[in-house]
């Protein structure tokens, strides 16, 4: 009995040698440029303010101006939708398990600041007065369309452009309308309770281990403690297949000034943006404190760094690199 006891403690003693030899071969082993290219996500925020009216979307609008002002309102939510693409990665959610269900590190973008008005009167007055506005600066550019079209014929250079445009001015006009009279409905009755929100969404978008484009709408997680980051996970916390999830590493590489990001040419940039271009690897170096010389329009903020070994550091946030998930 005393001999197969002793065979059961070599063999745990053994068997916990080998756990960490694991382990420790896990953490060192750096990340192969595929293994980089593959961590790599495009996530899509959408950002939209809402009219809400006992707790549901009424209308929307574009944005506000202090306390006294809305933007924009308007009966059509996508008019109103402001669409961000940035970098992410894919990230295992514990240091010592390889297990990323899905989570998605990437910067957080605050939204903006809702006005502080709470009483449901404030409300439907800068409702009105920006439904109002609005109507009238459409109303003037349709007469001058109109005229236009009138007095030109499709012979002319520039009719189909000026037309086009005519008809997408009636369009937004007829949004309008559309919320002034949705307002109109629930505004005469005092019942209702009338609240501002702003609401967020994320997708992720990345090749497939078919190499086809897919998307995955994602939930949020947590925001780091500085509100530099925001870690988020797939609806069905499940990771893709074709993907290869990241790990942080339990010392830092703040030594390292050699640095490799997996960027996105373009991504975030006004023009020139696009969910669909592939990942690229792009040197560069680090700098004082956390800061780094990375071009803005290859590495776009949540872009995930590494050391020139490949082992991961953390990702682009305002210029710098940051890891406070």
């Amino acid at each position: 009995m005393k001999y197969i006891g002793k065979k059961i403690i070599v063999g745990i003693i053994v068997l916990i040698v080998v756990l960490i030899g694991g382990f420790a071969a896990w953490m060192l082993v750096p990340a192969s440029a595929g293994s980089m290219l593959r961590s790599t996500v495009v996530v899509e925020q959408k950002v939209w303010q809402e009219v809400c009216v006992d707790g549901k979307p009424l209308l929307y609008f574009d944005a506000a101006e202090g306390d006294t002002v809305l933007v924009g309102v308007t009966a059509n939510r996508d008019s109103a939708v402001h669409r961000q693409l940035m970098a992410g990665c894919w990230l295992n959610g514990y240091t010592a398990i390889p297990l990323c269900r899905g989570r998605v590190v990437t910067a957080f973008k605050p939204a903006q600041q809702l006005p502080k008005v709470k009483d449901d009167s404030t409300i439907v007055r800068l409702c009105r007065a920006s439904i109002a506005e609005q109507a009238r600066r459409l109303h003037s550019q349709q007469t001058e369309l109109k005229y236009y079209l009138r007095v030109h014929g499709v012979q002319d250079n520039g009719y189909q452009a000026i037309a086009g445009m005519a008809s997408h001015i009636d369009m937004i006009y007829k949004d309008v309308q559309r919320a002034g009279r949705l307002l109109d409905s629930v505004a005469s009755e005092h019942r209702h309770r009338f609240v501002l929100r702003t609401a967020v969404s994320y997708t992720a978008v990345y090749s497939n281990d078919s190499g086809r484009v897919a998307r995955t709408p994602l939930n949020v997680l947590s925001i780091g403690k500085k509100r530099q980051t925001i870690t988020l996970q797939t609806t069905d916390a499940t990771t893709p297949d074709g993907v290869s999830a990241l790990h942080t590493l339990l010392w830092n590489c703040d030594k390292e000034r050699d640095i490799r990001a997996v960027g996105y040419p373009g991504l975030g940039e006004s023009g020139l943006e696009s969910d669909t271009i592939q990942p690229v690897i792009v040197p560069g170096r680090r700098l004082s404190g956390a800061r780094h010389d990375l071009p803005r329009v290859l590495v776009s903020d949540g872009a995930p760094v590494f050391t020139a070994k490949g082992q991961f550091m953390g990702i682009v946030a305002g210029g710098s690199i940051v890891k406070d998930w």
